[in-house]
């Protein structure tokens, strides 16, 4: 009788230790680069280890394998290190309603924006889900969802923090507050928990 071995389980990647990581960071090390990403949690920005910001606070970074990671965990893409320029300069629908939702982080986007910049919504679709792990409409949900934060951070009511974000409804707002952050908007008012969402300048860190 032949016996078959059934193959070996795929080792999942892993990244080094946030040791590594950070002292990767600090020396600008390209080795890195593309293979790990920081996201910074006193500004909400997350950026490449190579970036020339200056350097976050060891207690202010947290460490990720994608950009879709750091995009999954609220934080929003540097300004100066550009880590989504891989992903935009290989698919120009990328490039360029990432930089709209830039412009105006407020704008609530519909299908026909999309489709209104010449882009087929579909493909808009399946190319940010394959990039980013969420659609480019529930990307631009969470950056307007990231100015109702600040606002609840700097001890805004909820109810200013909801149209802030662009939400009607309150419930909406408190459901999408919920899944991002787990925590209910009323008990971040004025405390640390938003504070991930603040300043969107680079070099405050």
């Amino acid at each position: 009788m032949t016996h078959h071995l059934a193959p070996a389980p795929l080792l999942a990647l892993t990244l080094p230790s946030a040791e590594v990581l950070y002292a990767a960071l600090l020396a600008r090390d390209p080795a890195l680069d593309g293979r790990a990403y920081v996201g910074v949690t006193s500004t909400g920005i997350f950026c490449r280890l190579t970036c020339p910001a200056r350097k976050p606070l060891r207690q202010n970074c947290r460490f990720f394998a994608s950009p879709a990671e750091c995009l999954a965990a609220g934080f929003r893409p540097c300004l100066r290190c550009h880590p989504l320029a891989p992903e935009a300069s290989a698919d120009p629908c990328i490039a360029a309603l990432t930089a709209a939702l830039e412009a105006d982080p407020a704008r609530r986007w519909r299908e026909g924006d999309v489709a209104a910049m010449g882009f087929d919504p579909s493909t808009v679709r399946r190319s940010f889900r394959r990039q980013f792990g969420m659609t480019f409409l529930e990307m631009a949900r969470q950056r307007r969802l990231r100015e109702g934060m600040a606002t609840l951070a700097a001890g805004g009511r909820v109810i200013e923090a909801q149209f802030d974000a662009g939400f009607d409804s309150p419930a909406a707002f408190r459901a999408a507050f919920a899944r991002l952050l787990g925590r209910r908007p009323q008990t971040c008012r004025g405390t640390h928990c938003c504070r991930r969402t603040g300043s969107t300048r680079p070099s405050a860190r």
